[in-house]
């Protein structure tokens, strides 16, 4: 038997239960279930201005882009579903009729099937819609939107930023599982890089179990690992003022009333609970996460549709009608980087979106010598190595010499940009050299000693060498852009020829410099 001081809470839940629309529940109180569940797909492409571009690369939409967009369903489809799209204009204006267009996908022709849209000046959002086919299904829509445009403009911008949000979170799994199966062992060194990269919390707990037990670990609750991210604006960066920095950091603690959440979770929940509250004994809307690669987007749904009244129409928010809006890309290492190491980064943040989304495309490096001499190279972003890697035939590079500079440039959507600038280092075409004023070196103790013409960022690594018996790896620090400085440690070594040995990335063969060390010299009156 229960105990009576347990019947007045439990009176308590079957109230709650018992209520029949989500209004009536805390938001608190219960979370919605995860979006993991593949619904149909969509096919979308975007002009402005005599380029076409796939929905995966555009970050916004502009007044004037003309839009194709059609249903991407299985060649055995069963259910007939129309395709509406509404352009929105503000939670207080009601968009008129001509701005919501159907398409009935079962169509054998194009212009039946397909959405051909321009977006109409004074559209600030686009939502699109699949619903079963019904009887005045497509008036219904129409309608409802028109009725409470409000609902539909707060879903078009929640459902847009959980899609963007959706999309690091994606990026950081399959980064996690890719090197949890292939590398366990790298996760240690991986897993902090990848979560800066795309804005993702990082259990570091994780990090210190058995390597076989690290990967799933990381991905335990994965839906509250999405922190905001600096760039896509999303609801932590809002918080009284608060800067982002702070943002980040309250946007998973329960002080900022998102219980353990993220912005991403409060976002979905906050969807989702609109519609139910909405929802008619002719419809039921659901919200769809939209994941846009190419010029494919898949929807992701959190319930199992519905195909008897009420029946199931599927919402996907598109990006808002807005100016681009580029990243603000900082260089996040100021030292100089080696351009002939193997795959030079080029360390970057601000935009977690550029390792998750396809917005930031033809992205490339312009090298310049001092001298004038310029290279383009493309690059490409590596959330696991927290920058852009330069890819490509660095054949052209060979012909540089000394301090460089790099900057990033490319396009983001349809605009085009420039990011940081950093500063290269190429290995020097003369030998390295005992640098100027070296004192005679003593064997006994320590010498200080400095070597000229390198570039500190190229050197791999110095050996100290003397004959079969001494063999000593040097540790060293620039002291200058063409300049670097370590202790010799000749307490054991004999009087008479050392040679240091330098290599250097991307130089085939090291540098051998002979030094000579002497007898420390007796005392006067010894």
């Amino acid at each position: 038997m229960y105990s009576h001081r347990f019947l007045p809470a439990l009176l308590r839940f079957v109230a709650i239960a018992g209520c029949a629309t989500a209004q009536s529940i805390p938001a608190q109180a219960a979370d919605p279930a995860p979006f993991d569940l593949p619904g149909p797909g969509l096919r979308m492409t975007v002009q402005r201005d005599g380029t076409s571009l796939p929905i995966g690369a555009v970050p916004t939409l502009s007044v004037g882009d003309t839009l194709t967009i059609r249903a991407d369903l299985p060649e055995d489809q069963s259910e007939r579903f129309l395709l509406i799209s509404a352009f929105l204009r503000g939670a207080t204006n009601p968009p008129p009729k001509e701005w919501i267009e159907t398409a009935e996908t079962w169509k054998r022709k194009d212009k039946d099937k397909i959405l051909s849209l321009k977006v109409p000046k004074g559209a600030k959002q686009l939502v699109l819609f699949l619903v079963p086919d019904t009887g005045g299904a497509s008036d219904a829509i129409s309608n409802t939107v028109r009725a409470r445009p409000g609902e539909f403009v707060r879903a078009a911008q929640g459902l847009n930023q959980a899609s963007l949000d959706r999309s690091r979170l994606d990026a950081f799994m399959s980064a996690i599982q890719a090197q949890g199966n292939t590398h366990p062992e790298y996760l240690r060194t991986i897993a902090p890089t990848l979560a800066r990269s795309l804005s993702i919390k990082l259990n570091d707990a994780c990090l210190d179990r058995v390597i076989q037990l690290q990967a799933s670990c990381l991905l335990e609750n994965r839906e509250s690992l999405v922190l905001a991210d600096i760039h896509s604006g999303s609801i932590a960066e809002t918080l009284s003022g608060a800067p982002t920095d702070l943002a980040l950091q309250l946007s998973a603690t329960r002080e900022a009333g998102y219980g353990f959440y993220s912005p991403y979770i409060g976002v979905v929940r906050d969807v989702v609970r609109m519609f139910g509250a909405f929802s008619s004994p002719q419809f039921n809307y659901l919200p769809t996460i939209s994941l846009r690669r190419n010029d494919t987007i898949s929807l992701q749904l959190n319930a199992a549709p519905s195909f008897e009244k009420p029946k199931s129409v599927l919402v996907a928010g598109m990006p808002a009608v807005e100016a681009d809006r580029p990243p603000q890309l900082r260089a996040s290492q100021t030292e100089p980087i080696c351009a002939t190491h193997e795959n030079p980064v080029l360390p970057v943040d601000g935009a977690a979106l550029i390792y998750s989304t396809g917005f930031a495309r033809n992205m490339m490096v312009k090298v310049s010598s001092a001298t004038g001499q310029t290279v383009d190279l493309p690059v490409q972003s590596r959330a696991s190595q927290g920058g852009y890697v330069m890819s490509g035939n660095r054949a052209a590079l060979s012909r540089f010499n000394g301090p460089a500079k790099a900057r990033l440039h490319g396009f983001w959507g349809f605009k085009r940009f420039d990011g940081p600038e950093f500063s290269l280092q190429f290995p020097m075409k003369e030998p390295p050299r005992i640098a100027n004023g070296q004192p005679p070196l003593v064997i006994g103790h320590d010498n200080s000693m400095g070597l000229e013409s390198l570039a500190p960022s190229c050197v791999e690594s110095i050996t100290l060498t003397q004959g079969q018996s001494l063999r000593l790896p040097i540790k060293w620090k620039a002291s200058g852009d063409d300049a670097i400085a370590f202790d010799l440690p000749l307490r054991d070594a004999q009087a008479g020829e050392l040679t240091l040995e330098v290599r250097q990335y991307g130089v085939a063969e090291p540098a051998r410099i002979v030094v000579r060390a002497e007898q420390p010299v007796a005392p006067m009156g010894i």
